[in-house]
């Protein structure tokens, strides 16, 4: 499936492997210096939690490399993951209400580095551009289309069914544009049964039958997707 934020024309900035300029979106935030760019790069070591400071003044991230798993807290404090961020991904930060007590359980899978955006600077520049306000809402639709896909894949008759398909929505969200052969080695198979609510075993038990079917194979690199028609 299409995601919304696609063929935007790429961009010259300041870093590289700039997610932004990858893309083609907001360059009214990123400009082509680092002088000029509005994000603040923030690094976090493969799983580790993210740190609570982020609700305080930034608005949303963009990952620039890694894999970012967000989750969600119930009243009782149990985790739900929601969602897995690869480069390119945006993902919102949520402000909680204050005097509550903010607690992170959004991780990183592998090695992360983000690139978050000032509340106070996005709110100036929303005010004078057009243009990053499209760029916001595409990336926001961007990241609900990824978000209902893995909670589409949740919903799947069997847990085969519930594994393959969620082999697919990563290979084709979690580095947009691009579709993945090869999903990321440090993307552990833990974090891909806690985006389908299945226990560890059961996990591995529904992904041997798919590795037997000869539609994965698993490398040191990573889950390579051998026959993508076999997940279908």
């Amino acid at each position: 499936m299409r995601l919304p934020v696609h063929g935007a024309a790429p961009y010259q900035a300041a870093c590289p492997d700039c997610p932004g300029a990858r893309l083609g979106v907001l360059q009214d935030l990123i400009g082509e210096t680092k002088h000029a760019c509005a994000f603040e790069t923030v690094m976090i070591d493969a799983r580790d939690f993210v740190p609570t400071t982020w609700t305080e003044r930034h608005a949303f991230g963009l990952v620039r490399r890694g894999v970012l798993i967000r989750q969600r807290l119930d009243d009782a404090g149990r985790a739900t993951a929601i969602d897995a961020a690869g480069p390119g991904c945006m993902f919102p930060i949520e402000h909680r209400e204050e005097g509550k007590t903010s607690i992170s359980c959004d991780y990183a899978a592998t090695d992360l580095i983000v690139c978050l955006c000032p509340t106070q600077l996005l709110d100036d520049v929303l005010d004078d551009s057009r243009r990053a306000g499209r760029d916001l809402l595409s990336l926001q639709l961007d990241a609900m289309e990824r978000v209902e896909r893995l909670t589409q894949a949740r919903g799947a008759a069997t847990v085969r069914e519930r594994v393959a398909t969620l082999l697919i929505v990563l290979s084709e969200t979690l580095s947009p544009p691009r579709t993945r052969e090869q999903l990321p080695s440090g993307l552990q198979q833990r974090d891909m049964s806690k985006l389908l609510g299945v226990r560890h075993e059961t996990f591995c038990r529904a992904l041997k039958t798919l590795e037997d079917e000869g539609a994965i194979q698993r490398t040191g690199d990573g889950l390579l997707i051998t026959d993508r028609a076999r997940l279908s």
